[in-house]
This record gives C-alpha cells, sequence and structure tokens, in this order.
C-alpha cells in the first residue's frame, strides 16, 4: 500500500497573524520612541531654561549685596532700602566708593504685559545720584534685563530664539504671577557663616509664598544695633 504525504507549511491566515503582531509592535515601539525623544526634549529645555533663570537670580543676589554698603548705620533704614507696595521693585541706596556721592539702584519684577511697557523679565534698576530711596523712580528706558521674558518665562534656544508649538516645554512660565520681594529683619551673616550675630540685619526673599522662595539673601550692609 502507498502511504500518501502532505505537505504542511505557513497558511495565509497563521502569515496575517504574525504580520499583525508586527506591525502592533512597530508602532508600540515608535510610540516609544516618541515619548523617550519628547521627554528628552522637554528635560534638555527644562535644564537650559533653569541655567538661564539660576544664572539671573545669581546676579540678582550679587546686586542686593551692595545695597547699604559705604552709608552710615545712624541713618535710617528706609533711606537706605524700600520694597514697594506690590512687591514689584526692591531698592537700595549705597556708595561705590567710600567719599563719593551716594547711589540708588534697584531691581524690579514684571510678570505681566503692559501696553506700551517693559516685556515681562527681572530688570536692574540703573544706578543714580540720590539721598534716599525714599520716592524714587526710574523710566523705562533706565531698565537694564537681567533675565529677559525668554529666560524667566518662555524655554529658548542656544541661539536665542524661543520653542514653538509642541516643541514648548509644559509648565515654563514660572514666573507668572504672585511673586515678589519681601524684606524681613533677621540676625543673618550671607552664605550662612554662621547662625547667630550680634547685629541685626536685613533680608530680601523673591517667593510666591511661604514655601516656594525662589532666593533669600542676607544684606550685612544694613546691619543695625538693636535697642538693648
Amino acid at each position: 500500500m502507498t502511504t500518501r504525504y502532505r505537505q504542511s507549511g505557513q497558511s495565509l491566515i497563521s502569515m496575517m497573524v504574525g504580520l499583525v503582531i508586527s506591525l502592533l509592535t512597530i508602532a508600540a515601539m515608535l510610540v516609544l520612541y516618541k515619548n523617550i525623544i519628547e521627554s528628552s526634549g522637554n528635560a534638555s529645555r527644562s535644564a537650559l531654561r533653569d541655567g538661564q533663570v539660576s544664572s539671573a537670580l545669581l546676579a540678582a543676589q550679587s546686586e542686593l549685596q551692595e545695597a547699604g554698603f559705604g552709608i552710615p548705620m545712624q541713618d535710617g533704614l528706609d533711606t537706605r532700602l524700600s520694597v514697594s507696595s506690590d512687591g514689584k521693585q526692591v531698592s537700595w541706596r549705597f556708595k561705590h566708593e567710600l567719599g563719593q556721592a551716594d547711589q540708588c539702584a534697584g531691581l524690579r519684577l514684571v510678570d505681566s504685559d503692559e501696553e506700551g511697557g517693559p516685556a515681562r523679565g527681572l530688570y536692574r534698576l540703573a544706578p543714580k545720584a540720590c539721598s534716599s530711596v525714599v520716592g524714587l523712580s526710574w523710566s523705562s528706558n533706565q531698565l537694564q534685563p537681567v533675565a529677559s521674558e525668554a529666560a524667566f518665562f518662555e524655554p529658548t534656544r542656544k541661539d536665542g530664539t524661543t520653542y514653538d508649538g509642541a516643541e514648548r516645554e509644559i509648565g515654563a512660565l514660572t514666573l507668572q504671577g504672585g511673586y515678589a520681594f519681601h524684606a524681613v529683619a533677621d540676625t543673618c551673616m550671607p552664605y550662612q557663616q554662621q547662625d547667630t550675630v550680634e547685629q541685626a540685619g536685613q533680608r530680601i526673599t523673591l517667593r510666591q509664598s511661604v514655601d516656594d522662595v525662589l532666593f533669600s539673601v542676607c544684606l550685612p550692609n544694613l546691619a543695625f544695633t538693636p535697642a538693648t
């Protein structure tokens, strides 16, 4: 008797099932790749923005350190340091060198667009001659950007242009509203050199709330001898 053997192999159905599984696998890999690229792009933009903001805040703290330098301790604190009622501007009085005329400078935070006014950002108020910070004001052309709108509110590329559309980092509006300067009396020394000092001074903070502080800097030149 002759035994017949039927040839076997891949059927059309099994090939289609395999093709569908392969397509699903490729699609999942593409989605994963897209998510990784987006996460990497956001991380890169976050690092770039945070670096820009950190540099600006460090520059602002360095500027603040000159507050009260060379000014007699007997002069009233209100003539040496002033924070505006809305907390958006802090100004101070100092001397570039002992024996020279007094100067006043400051910082201004602009966190909303104003028609005809400066763009959002952190600005340095150019130094000018003064005898007190009381009633002192600066015009728009005297504002020098410490951190432009791009650095504080929009992540920027290395060439200074901003990311648009889908490239934009979520949550990039770091300082949009709510942040203000605050001045408080404190027994402090810069960089926490020591915990207690014999003279009380002033501390300036830039914060939105008690728990959301961008920087806190001690002003040793504004020290005064507490009453005994």
